[in-house]
Order: C-alpha cells, then sequence, then structure tokens
C-alpha cells in the first residue's frame, strides 16, 4: 500500500512520518525496516522515532550516502562496512548488511518500505537482549507476548533460525539470563509501562523460560 495507515501515523512523529516518505524510493530494493518502528507497525504499542533497515546482501555505504545527501539533509554519523547510521531530515536512520542472517518471512509494503514481519522481529529484539539491551527493547518483547500470540520460548526458537548460531545452547541462555537481569538497563520514561512492571513481568517469566527450554 502507497499511503501510510491512519492508526500507525499517531505512534510515529511528524519527522519520521515524512524521513519514512522520503526514504521508501531510496532504500535499497531488497532492504527491509527493522527495530521498534517497524514493530509498532504490527503492533501499535508505542511511539516510535527511529527508522532501522537491514540490507540482506552487501551494498556500498558511500554510495548510499551520495544517494541520500542527495534527497535531503543527511549527516552520516558512522560510517564503516556494511554499516551506516546518520540523521535524515531530523530522523535517525540505520542501514546494516545483514546478508549473514535468515529471513524467516517474507516482508510486507507498508507505505512504499518493505516492513519486517512479527517473527523476524521477535528473533531480531531477542539478539538486542544479549548485544546490549535497553528498557524499550524489554517492552517491546513483553507487547509480543501479549499482542502477537507468540511466546519468548517460540521467540528464542525463531533467534536459531534467523541466527544459526555455531553453539546455539549457548547464545540462547546468554538471551535467556538477559531478561530477567535489568538492573543494568537506563530507564525510559517515554514507554506506556512504568519500569517496575517491565522489570517484574520478565522476572517473572525468566525462571518459566528456562524450565521450557530446558525440558525440550
Amino acid at each position: 500500500m502507497n499511503e501510510m495507515p491512519a492508526d500507525l501515523e499517531q505512534f510515529l512523529p511528524p519527522a519520521t512520518r515524512a524521513a519514512w516518505s522520503r526514504l521508501a524510493p531510496l532504500v535499497p530494493d531488497n532492504g527491509y525496516l527493522v527495530g521498534g518502528t517497524a514493530l509498532t507497525v504490527h503492533l501499535l504499542h508505542r511511539v516510535s522515532r527511529d527508522l532501522d533497515f537491514f540490507i540482506p546482501s552487501a551494498f556500498d555505504p558511500d554510495g548510499l550516502i551520495d544517494t541520500l545527501a542527495a534527497a535531503g539533509p543527511f549527516t552520516p554519523t558512522q560510517l564503516g562496512v556494511g554499516t551506516l547510521n546518520g540523521v535524515f531530515e531530523g530522523t535517525k536512520v540505520q542501514f546494516l548488511d545483514a546478508s549473514g542472517q535468515h529471513m524467516l518471512d517474507e516482508a510486507r509494503v507498508v507505505a512504499g518500505v518493505r516492513v519486517a514481519g512479527i517473527r523476524d522481529l521477535f528473533a531480531t529484539k531477542l539478539k538486542v537482549i544479549a548485544d546490549r539491551g535497553e528498557l524499550r527493547d524489554y517492552f517491546d518483547l513483553l507487547a509480543i507476548e501479549q499482542r502477537a500470540g507468540l511466546r519468548a520460548e517460540d521467540g528464542l526458537r525463531l533467534f536459531v533460525q534467523r541466527y544459526r548460531p555455531r553453539v546455539p545452547g549457548q547464545a540462547v541462555a546468554k538471551i535467556v539470563l538477559g531478561l530477567g537481569y535489568l538492573d543494568d538497563v537506563a530507564d525510559d520514561p517515554s514507554l506506556p509501562m512504568r519500569r517496575e512492571e517491565i522489570e517484574r513481568y520478565w522476572r517473572r517469566r525468566q525462571p518459566e523460560i528456562g524450565k521450557t527450554l530446558g525440558a525440550d
């Protein structure tokens, strides 16, 4: 569909909506939106601002800088092999080479942008917990459990399918450990749920997840 759904517009700030529209024809053809904004497309669960894209093949970050700069105000903030971060028309954007990952479902087009499916987003969000994990990531995972009919146990299996870690058990154990440890995670007052509720939810769920996976 070419127009942004009205129910989605209320969860994206004006700058994000404008950047979305301008970026739609500029993203590499096989690129797709991931991260919190992609999840908001599916769940309509929180306001999200950044636009993060995975490119499932090698791409030219330098060439993409030229493309973006020709289309509107763009300030690159990080450039590397398979990585381009920056600010496009006031919105943070990211483009990452995801050629080593395995998409689980076909992306769907929303307002001219390909958006990853909920199962792929579940897997990528769980990986974030192992890598760094912000409070919004824990809230996003909670929202998936409550709104999408999927459980973290399912998501961890999807994580293994998408990333195919060399030692799956070790990778999964690290994520499960992270799900119950939020002590060093910074607060985020912008979320529609209090930090204490998010912490309580995952400290209850973590042992359940470990027990279920241990029985598999």
